[in-house]
Formats: C-alpha cells, structure tokens, sequence
C-alpha cells in the first residue's frame, strides 16, 4: 500500500504548528511600564544645596501635596501644567554627556519617554498661607461654629504644623524657617507679650488687608485675557434692550427733515442767482448748524471695553482676584467669614458702588429678557414639541428603572425569563385544593 497520505499529514501538522509562532512573535519587544516614571521639573536657579522637597498639607483641600522649602529662598509650589486628553503627548529624556574633547560618550542608558507631557514648574507661594490653617483650624464636629482663638507662641503653631505635616519637622528648628513664619504671622495677628515671648492670634481684618493689597498688586499689571473676558467684561457688560417703534419714527423723521433743508437750500442758491457767492455760502451755513443735534441721534458714540461708571471696572478686579486667591489658597471657612467681614462696613475697600451697578445691570437683564419673550412670538414652542420631550422623559425614566431592576437580578433568573413558558402551568396550580 502507499502511504503518502500519511507522510502529508505530518507534514501539514508541521506547518500548522510553525505558523502561529511566527505569526505571535513580534518584531519590537516593548519594556514594561514603571511604577515610578521620570517627571519634569522647572527648579529655581538660586536653591541652596539644603533645599528639600517636602509632602505638606494643602492649605486649601486639606490634601498632601509637594514643595519646597529651601531655608534661603523660602517656600515653593509645584504648578502641573498637562496637555489636554484631546492631544496626547510626551517628553522624550535623553542625556548627552559629553568629554573634554567635545566627543559624546557613549552611554547605557538609551532615554526614556513619559507617557504624558507633563511638567511641573516651582513658584514661590507666601508662607501666610501654610501657616493659616494652624492660626484658624476648622471647626470640629457637627456644630460649624468656629474653635475659640487663643494667644499662642510660634512654636506652639509651628507644632500645629509639624503633626499634619511630618516631613516639615526637620525644617521646624531652622531660624530662617521660623523667622520667616514669625513675621508673616505678625503681620496678620495680634500681638501679646508674655515675658520674653511673643504670642499671636489671628485678626481677620487684618488677614483681609493683606489679602487685599495682594489682590492689588495682581490687578496692576492687568489680569489675564481669560479672567478679564469672563469674571470683568462679561459681568459689567449691558443687555442689549430692543428699539422701540417710536423711537425708530422719530429718526425716521429727522432724516426726512434732514433731506428737506437740504433741498430747500439748493432751490433757495439756484433762485438767488442775481445774489453774491458769499450770501449763498452764509445760507448754507446758517442751515448746517441747525442740525448738529440730527446728527448725533443718527450715529451713536461707540461703547469702550468696559462700559462701567468711573472705578466700577477696577473694584471687580480687585475682588475678583481676591476670591481667586481664596479659592486657591484659603480654606472654605476662613474663606466664609472673609466674604461677611467684606459685606460689613468696616472693611477698607467700599464695593457699594459695585454692588449698586451690578443691581442694577440685572434688573436690565430681566427687563430685556422679558420683552424679547413678550415680541417674539417665532421661538414659542408647539404643543407636539412639549409632548414629544415629555414622552423622551418618560421612556428615559422608564429605561433607568429596567436598568436599575435587571441589576438587582440574578444571572439564573434573568436567564428563566427568556424560557418559553407557553402551554406550561404554574406552580400555583400543583398546589390548589382538589
């Protein structure tokens, strides 16, 4: 008998077998992932060689956060600028070490690219603002009123910062360190001495002041193009208000008026031929200036930038910035008592005319609001156009609920549901009385 058959199906055993090796194997072995990828960093040039980078508590969330304390130059924070989801990028690290000669040396280490382009950029961030939250702690348990205030030394507050903050009780003992705290404590506190020692407690007017001439000095060199356009420009800009019918037959007429002495002054120069050049050239003259006021009605003055009365503008800017830095830096119940202390009259910036235009502004907003849904009559929604959303509501709810249900349940059971029960009975009917 033959048996090349046989040898075939080896062979073809082979081949099956080979194929799928070489097709798995791929060409570029890619490393794993690190648990602990490379970051980038922007560092001030003049950090001392005891600088260090250190886990603090946030002064705003409460949250651990990094910076440096560099017992020289002071305090820093890191700023995380990321590009957005929509456009992914990266960094590739490489170093070129090179020797005398100017020749690269070739080295092991062949980069490394980061999964995202981020890069974390040092900025300097007031001490005030680590030291507040020991000088003003929030308020413990259920009842939000605020712990009672008493004269403390430095050292019991530096204390208060080294339990939340473990990593800055090697920085505790340094005199710059504590010195530096001192003065931006004096600063906002009042001051008591007890023998040879000084004690502080918070005065928030005076924590106020401070962050007012900060906001200040923010606003003097313009705030950026984003928050001007949102939080100033947008805020004092008016409504546009609709033109009322008379208001448009007036103008009407004045230009009616305007076309009329207007050639009323031709026919008059014609018909007075026999007069002199210089009788015709006063008529026309007494004629323009009787008509200055027609003029003006017919072209508007333009609107600046900010169409606000005098320092109505520069009071926003101000406050504004203020609500920045306590949305940023101060924690939410000092940021509270701020805002009232800055409504009541004490306080050394006066937002009433801000206040009064602003109210103003919104009363407008509602009249023109109101008169645009009183005119147009187009943008009225039909009947079917409120029915259809409300059905849409329906069957969305009705869709969450099913959803909500079949989570609930099992696998079994909502496998038995998808059973064909037809010409089935129930298990009632086993047990009903005979």
């Amino acid at each position: 008998m033959k048996t090349r058959g046989k040898a075939s199906t080896k062979s073809a055993a082979k081949t099956s077998d080979t194929r799928p090796t070489e097709a798995t194997t791929a060409k570029v072995q890619l490393s794993t992932e690190s648990t602990n990828p490379p970051h980038l960093f922007v560092l001030p040039k003049d950090l001392s060689q005891n600088a260090r980078i250190v886990t603090l508590e946030n002064p705003r969330s409460f949250n651990d956060d990094r910076y440096i304390i560099c017992p020289e130059n002071g305090f820093f924070e890191f700023i995380k600028i990321a590009t957005p989801n929509t456009s992914p990028r990266s960094w590739l690290l490489s170093t070129d070490a090179e020797n005398e000669k100017g020749a690269a040396k070739p080295s092991s280490d062949s980069g490394y690219v980061t999964k995202t382009a981020n890069l974390l950029i040092a900025t300097r961030i007031d001490p005030l603002f680590i030291i507040l939250p020991a000088l003003c702690p929030p308020p413990t348990g259920k009842t939000s009123e605020p712990t009672t205030k008493l004269f403390l030394s430095s050292f019991d507050y530096i204390e208060k910062v080294t339990k939340v903050s473990p990593h800055f009780a090697s920085f505790s003992q340094v005199e710059s360190i504590s010195a530096l705290l001192e003065s931006r404590m004096a600063a906002v506190c009042d001051t008591v001495e007890a023998g040879d020692e000084l004690m502080y407690r918070l005065n928030e007017e005076k924590l106020l002041g401070e962050l007012l001439k900060k906001a200040q000095n923010m606003t003097h060199k313009g705030l950026p193009a984003s928050m001007e356009e949102k939080f100033v420009r947008k805020a004092l800009d008016p409504p546009m208000l609709s033109i009322k019918r008379d208001e448009s037959s007036l103008s009407e007429a004045a230009k009616e008026e305007v076309a009329t002495l207007d050639s009323q002054t031709t026919v008059s120069s014609v018909d007075t031929a026999t007069g002199s050049i210089s009788e015709a050239s006063t008529a026309v003259s007494s004629v323009s200036e009787d008509l200055p006021t027609i003029s003006a009605v017919a072209k508007p003055k333009e609107l600046s930038l900010v169409n606000a009365p005098d320092g109505v503008a520069e009071l926003l800017r101000i406050r504004t910035a203020l609500f920045f830095m306590c949305s940023a830096y101060v924690a939410p119940h000092i940021t509270e008592s701020l805002k009232k202390l800055l409504a009541s009259s004490t306080s050394t910036f006066d937002f009433t005319p801000l206040d009064v235009y602003l109210a103003q502004l919104a009363k407008l907003r509602q009249d023109a609001l109101a008169s645009r849904s009183l005119g147009d009559f187009s943008r009225k929604r039909s009947m079917a156009a409120e029915d259809g959303e409300s059905r849409a509501e329906k069957k969305r709810k009705k869709d969450e609920d099913e959803k909500s249900r079949k989570a609930n349940q099992s696998r079994g059971v909502q496998q038995l549901k998808k059973v064909n029960v037809s010409g089935m009975k129930k298990m009632s009917d086993f047990f009903k009385k005979k």
